[in-house]
């Protein structure tokens, strides 16, 4: 009888100090990953390089979701002293990398209150699937029942808001998904803690710490929706700010136009064509005026032309008179 309770004992020690390590990686996961997304979020040259090439975030969350589909139904590598390790760190980072695209289009004030209300979340749930007397491991098939009723009602909704643009449906999509989430964050804790029907072996922390730093993941990323569309926790001088540095400058409409419109060659009035004068000597008409002159200018011309009174020759001839059609063959010019 004494021994039993040794072991008991001893069992429940060994417990604590396993949820410890796995609540501790889960966290410093989380610091790491607060640390990146800062980084992102604050300087221009990161951010604008996950904005414009947002594959490369899709790349490595792709790579992530394998990795981590390995590690979890391959044993032989969970149990292999650093190469656990290693690829446990390889699918945090990659994790991470993969929400850059997402947190390069948030302001860092908005990105810091969810990222805090997510972590808040995780670890009050923890909290209430520890202490709550319910064992959730017996009834995992409820759990799934309640996941695929819920499942059903977030595809109808989110159907809503991408086709009918149904305002707020994408909210109700976020908070069935954020219960079906939590549900397993509680059903995660007593697998952890142990003292249930089912529990996790107690040198599978890793997998325990990235089960819990992807049910976090998942959570933060719905809540970049309100993040990039109603900027709560951002002023708004930061908000214009970003949009100034979003949009960089700019040409002008104008400078487009001028930009489009061809040269036109200066055209000189050669005259040819014109009849000869009675001296022998081309007319030639009106001259063509100079560049930058425009067409009131010419028509002055030929005005103080008409006006001008004509004056007999020396010999008795009179000086031909303006042809009534310089007007016409002055537009030819424009």
């Amino acid at each position: 009888m004494e021994e039993r309770r040794r072991r008991l004992r001893a069992y429940r020690r060994a417990r604590r100090k396993f949820a410890c390590i796995v609540y501790l990686l889960t966290l410093v996961w989380m610091l790491l990953a607060l640390i990146q997304f800062l980084l992102v979020s604050l300087v221009e040259p990161v951010k604008s390089l996950f904005v414009k090439h947002y594959w490369i975030s899709i790349i490595f969350f792709v790579l992530a979701i394998i990795l981590v589909t390995i590690f979890i139904f391959f044993e032989r590598v969970r149990f292999m002293t650093g190469l656990n390790w290693f690829m446990t760190i390889l699918i945090v980072e990659f994790i991470i990398i993969g929400v850059f695209a997402l947190v390069a289009l948030t302001l860092w004030p908005d990105m810091l209150l969810f990222f805090a209300i997510c972590v808040l979340l995780i670890f009050l749930f923890i909290l209430l699937g520890s202490i709550i007397p319910h064992d959730l491991t017996l009834d995992v098939v409820i759990l799934f029942v309640l996941a695929f009723i819920f499942l059903i009602v977030t595809v109808f909704f989110i159907m809503l808001y991408v086709v009918a643009s149904v305002p707020y449906s994408f909210i109700v999509y976020h908070i069935f998904i954020s219960i079906i989430v939590l549900l397993f964050v509680m059903y995660h804790a007593q697998t952890i803690n142990g003292g249930r029907f089912a529990e996790m072996r107690l040198n599978d922390f890793l997998l325990a710490s990235l089960i819990l730093f992807h049910d976090f993941i998942i959570i933060y990323l719905l809540t970049f929706y309100v993040q990039i569309i109603y900027k709560i926790a951002s002023p708004e001088w930061l908000i214009n700010e970003s949009k100034s540095t979003t949009k960089g400058p700019q040409k002008t409409t104008a400078d487009d136009d001028s930009d489009d419109l061809p040269t036109e060659p200066s055209e000189e009035g050669s005259g040819e064509g014109e009849p000869p004068g009675e001296d022998g000597e081309g007319s030639g008409g009106p001259e063509a005026p100079p560049e930058g002159e425009g067409p009131e200018e010419t028509a002055t011309t030929e005005e103080g032309n008409e006006n001008t009174p004509e004056e007999p020759t020396g010999d008795g001839e009179e000086t031909p008179e303006t042809s009534t059609d310089a007007p016409d063959r002055a537009k030819i010019f424009f």
